[in-house]
């Protein structure tokens, strides 16, 4: 038996497809070098971990026996079977159909410049655009200081954990920020500025608020500089009772106010990523065929589907989002899944994984952590194996990395080394 076949013992081996266009080859890309060895992660493969948060004995039982009971029938994580690009397609005009907000793409960023800042080596920009229209919101981007006319671009994501008061600016020290903001990026991140470091290495980055982060929350639309302030003020307890607060009641409202007209949080979610790559994609400074995105935890569930959705993406880096829907039911389902994260009714049909799948066979690095707490290791080890086995299938193998580090849920240094050493070869 094969080391896929031990861990889909039911699953059909999918036939193997030749992609017709070789636009995703990428030369000197070789993916032993980017990936976990496969005998560690089927060490893992039975690995159960005792059940962290619930949502309710009776709502985790019903949970879980539904989740048990759905076939998944248009899966390719639970079925690759047939025409693998067929299925992609398919797949994409679901994800398209749910979390796309049509009429808001290629709409007029109307970008307007509202503070620049020029550092030793690389330029800020605070520029305020159009996401979903009429939403307009504020970006940081930062601009490598190289002396060339264009640039590769990166879109960053950022990550949620316990601090909704700050989206953005968790990705870019600044001087006289709260010491709470510091310490969550030296959990995070390493203490890494990744807007700066990326710059420094060459590429225009850009970065907003999440729906729900910063000052697209609903206490900060109320009174913009007086929620600035109050922030600064805040310890980290304070913080992070304000965030809890701000997730529990604005989330919920606006979800039920979004559904009145049909949307969802997560399609909002989604169509704003989609209008970042809008705006990068008209900076002149900016090359259009070299766009790439990069996120952690949210962060990575955002470049899940950013990559599946917009083929101007070109590379993906995704940390610590990549698992089956079996490792999160009965573990950490309610602190793991918020409301971006439910794409309708996507999982009747389809496992989380296969979100990411439906971005083969262009370049995508998914890093994970052993400790993550928010899933457990047999679903990450059954999803980081179904995702080099679609590019596999896909006729891209090399395309895919596909790293465990033995870390918790974070982007640490050494991650962000390796993910810079993927960008560098596929951007």
């Amino acid at each position: 038996m094969s080391s896929f076949t031990s861990i889909f013992a039911d699953i059909p081996q999918a036939e193997r497809v030749t992609n017709p266009s070789s636009r995703w080859e990428v030369p000197g890309l070789v993916a032993e070098e980017f990936q976990t060895p496969q005998a560690e992660l089927l060490v893992h493969a039975a690995h159960r971990v005792a059940r962290r948060s619930s949502a309710g004995k009776d709502i985790d039982a019903l949970v879980s026996a539904r989740n048990a009971a759905l076939q998944k029938p248009r899966s390719w994580h639970h079925n690759p079977r047939g025409d693998f690009f067929e299925w992609r397609e398919e797949m994409r005009s679901r994800l398209k159909a749910t979390l796309v907000i049509p009429e808001s793409l290629g709409a007029d960023s109307a970008p307007e410049v509202k503070e620049r800042v020029v550092h030793e080596d690389y330029i800020e920009e605070l520029v305020e655009i159009t996401l979903t229209p009429p939403l307009r919101s504020t970006a940081i981007v930062t601009i490598p200081k190289n002396g060339r006319s264009r640039h590769p671009a990166l879109v960053l994501l950022h990550s949620f954990g316990t601090l909704n008061l700050y989206g953005k600016e968790k990705l870019l020290h600044r001087d006289g920020e709260p010491g709470y903001l510091t310490a969550y990026r030296r959990e995070c991140y390493g203490g890494r500025s990744l807007l700066a470091d990326f710059a420094r290495q060459g590429y225009l980055c850009l970065a907003i608020d999440s729906f729900g982060f910063g000052e697209r929350t609903k206490l900060a639309g109320d009174d913009p500089a007086a929620f600035r302030q109050h922030r600064l003020r805040l310890d980290q307890a304070g913080a992070e009772a304000l965030s809890m607060e701000i997730f529990k009641t604005e989330y919920e409202q606006a979800a039920r106010a979004l559904g009145a007209v049909g949307l969802t949080i997560a399609a909002l979610t989604a169509t704003d990523d989609l209008r970042s790559v809008d705006y990068l994609a008209g900076r002149p400074d900016v090359d259009p065929a070299r766009i790439g995105c990069a996120g952690l935890s949210l962060g990575a569930f955002r470049v899940n589907y950013l990559a599946s959705l917009d083929d101007r993406v070109k590379a993906a880096v995704s940390v610590c989002w990549l698992s089956t829907l079996n490792g999160v039911v009965d573990y950490n389902l309610p602190s793991s899944l918020g409301f971006f994260a439910l794409p309708g009714d996507l999982y009747r049909d389809y496992d989380m994984v296969d979100i990411c799948l439906a971005a083969a066979p262009k370049p995508f690095l998914a890093i994970s952590g052993w400790r993550d707490i928010l899933m457990e290791p047999f679903g990450m080890v059954a999803a980081h194996l179904s995702l080099r086995r679609a590019w596999e299938t896909a006729g891209h193998p090399s395309n895919v990395g596909s790293l465990v580090f033995d870390a918790p849920h974070e982007f640490n240094v050494s991650m962000q080394e390796r993910a810079s050493e993927f960008l560098r070869l596929v951007l």
